[in-house]
């Protein structure tokens, strides 16, 4: 009985759930931004205008200086060369010149009929010099009133060695004077000019012959690479995607960009540094050559003023140091010194034959051209520096020229890798804001 009783009783409900209302919202001030307005969820495409922005800057930055640069570059070095040939004919002028005056002095000493040969080598040079002059106004206007200046001298020192040259044949002692005034004004008023345009024109070859505008275009493609490195690591950490292919293309054309820039530099700068020595070795046989004549020519007038002639002897000492001086201190003219070595060992002979009272024998052999005489010695020397300091000269203007070409495709090339870049760069995050449209 209490077992039937216990198995029906009825069961208690529990309790009832208590209604829950929601919590009110928080107002908005008047005036006031929400904050799902003022930081939506929807800043990635402005994100990647801004990095597509920077990409475009930076390519077209890349192609505006990179291009200035290696453009700066070519117009310097195509200077350089000009600078170059300038300097070889002002260098010319002024050894021809002095060739001029030992051809005139020497012819001198002979009296009465001078000598065919030196006549010619004398109207060779002036009419050389007189080109030179022309074309060197022309193709450098910074030394035209210096050239001008130049020719007014040279103008006078014809007339003067004309006058002497007409005395000489009629055998008036005043022609000798004549040939003095000549000299001694070649001296002192050309021969300073000539000087003053040389340095001048080594100036300026030296502040030319430089490749550092040049080496920007490798720094900036480096520069532009970096930036496009870090906008990539973003853009994959943003989209769980490692290669953009707008992105690696740029890249790619930054790095192609920066070793054919460094490799054109590097080679330019070895091309740069053989042209300099090149004009270093035309400048200084140019130099040994115009102190060679000079001394040739103080030679001649040491036997025309006839026992009073030191100072001239004198003037032949100092350009003799010059010349062994430029000699000795170059690796390729030091095979020259042998040849000027001879020539000095015929002038001693002159001088003792001089002061020892023979002065006829040393005009002889100051005068003669068989193998023992001062002008046949002299003469294998002076075509040594005459033929180096063209070819060297040539040499130097010739590396500088055969470097345009590349130096103009350096540029084309440097303007189109800029603009490659900010396209690719463009077209890879565009692929990116399409995902949003």
């Amino acid at each position: 009985m209490s077992q039937t009783s216990s198995a029906t009783a009825p069961v208690r409900p529990g309790p009832a759930p208590v209604p829950t209302t929601p919590a009110p919202a928080v107002p908005v001030p008047l005036g006031s931004t929400p904050a799902e307005v003022a930081s939506p969820v929807g800043s990635t495409p402005a994100w990647l205008r801004r990095l597509r922005r920077l990409v475009v800057s930076t390519g077209v930055a890349l192609a505006v200086l990179g291009t200035a640069a290696m453009l700066l570059l070519t117009l310097t070095l195509h200077r350089g060369a000009n600078d170059v040939e300038q300097l070889l004919r002002v260098q010319t002028i002024e050894s021809d010149l002095l060739v001029a005056d030992a051809n005139a002095t020497n012819s001198f000493l002979v009296g009465g009929l001078e000598s065919p040969q030196r006549r010619a080598a004398y109207d060779t040079a002036l009419a050389e010099v007189a080109d030179l002059v022309a074309r060197s106004a022309r193709a450098q206007p910074a030394d035209a009133a210096a050239l001008s200046a130049l020719n007014a001298d040279v103008l006078d020192y014809a007339q003067l060695v004309e006058a002497a040259r007409a005395n000489n044949r009629q055998g008036l002692p005043v022609g000798a004077q004549y040939l003095r005034e000549a000299s001694n004004g070649l001296r002192a008023d050309a021969l300073p000019v000539a000087d003053a345009l040389v340095q001048a024109n080594v100036s300026r070859t030296d502040a030319a012959l430089t490749t550092g505008w040049g080496w920007a275009v490798p720094l900036l493609a480096l520069a532009a690479l970096v930036v496009l490195v870090v906008v990539q690591v973003r853009v994959a950490r943003r989209f769980r995607r490692r290669i953009n292919a707008g992105l690696l293309t740029a890249s790619l054309v930054l790095l192609v960009l920066a070793l054919a820039s460094t490799v054109l530099m590097t080679r330019l700068f070895f091309s740069t540094e053989l042209a300099t020595g090149s004009g270093d070795v035309a400048a200084k046989a140019g130099d040994a050559r115009i102190q060679g004549n000079l001394a040739k020519s103080s030679e001649s007038l040491t036997l025309i003023a006839r026992g009073s002639g030191q100072a001239y002897e004198q003037s032949w000492q100092a350009s003799a140091a010059a010349v062994r001086e430029r000699l000795t201190t170059d690796r390729i003219l030091s095979s020259s010194v042998s040849d000027f070595d001879s020539y000095a060992e015929v002038h001693s002979k002159i001088r003792a034959l001089d002061d020892g009272g023979s002065w006829d024998a040393a005009v002889a052999l100051a005068v003669g051209s068989d193998e023992q005489s001062s002008n046949a010695a002299f003469a294998g020397f002076d075509q040594d520096m005459a033929d180096l300091a063209s070819s060297s000269g040539a040499s130097a203007v010739q590396e500088l020229r055969s470097s345009e070409p590349g130096l103009v495709l350096g540029c084309l090339l440097t303007l189109l890798a800029g603009l490659a870049t900010a396209w690719a760069g463009s077209r890879g995050i565009a692929a990116r804001l399409r995902e949003y449209r």
